[in-house]
């Protein structure tokens, strides 16, 4: 064998090599991934601290996106919580052995990392809901937790535990959370994924 038949063999063999590995090395913005971090929230003298656990087996598609987010603008609140719950379960939040399952997952990308918004079909957490003075709980029917990680798959979050939207006439969305302030995920971490 020559010494350029060699070297084209070799160098097929290893582009080839290089292409397999490169298809097996994971995507850096992939689910199923799973995010972790303690929880802190106070309302007057109500206050809870916590674990969270979220999981996230496929981020929503755009078709699925639209619809729900179409909902909330031409029929309001009502129409986009129609929508949310027929949309598929798209992975689940954890608090203290209890789940609630996630009926929306978007990721974009940010110049240091991603911005991840999280919506469950339900609310988690009525913080403050135990005082003497507080608001009604109607119409707080969904929870929204929003992180923003770096690369790495660290970074920080909040959580509306209870929650409503609506829209703010210039195609974005207002949130209306039912606590005073948003609970703080302030150490959010990626767990690592199984190869």
């Amino acid at each position: 064998m020559s010494f350029i038949r060699t070297s084209v063999v070799v160098l097929t063999v290893a582009c080839a090599s290089a292409a397999v590995a490169a298809a097996q090395r994971p995507k850096p913005y992939t689910a199923p991934e799973t995010f972790t971090s303690d929880l802190q929230g106070r309302s007057g003298n109500s206050a809870v601290v916590s674990k969270i656990n979220i999981q996230i087996d496929r981020y929503t598609h755009d078709q699925d996106r639209k619809g729900i987010t179409d909902a909330l603008t031409t029929g309001g609140y009502p129409k986009f919580l129609s929508a949310l719950r027929a949309a598929p379960v798209v992975g689940s939040l954890e608090i203290e052995k209890q789940k609630f399952p996630l009926r929306f997952a978007r990721e974009v990308a940010t110049a240091k990392g991603r911005d991840i918004t999280l919506v469950t079909e339900s609310p988690v957490y009525f913080l403050g809901g135990g005082r003497a003075d507080a608001k009604p709980r109607a119409g707080y029917e969904i929870a929204v937790v929003t992180l923003s990680v770096d690369d790495y798959g660290l970074g920080t979050g909040r959580m509306a535990a209870a929650a409503k939207v609506r829209p703010d006439g210039n195609g974005g969305v207002i949130l209306d959370d039912y606590a005073e302030e948003p609970i703080r995920l302030p150490v959010v971490t990626r767990a690592k994924t199984r190869p």
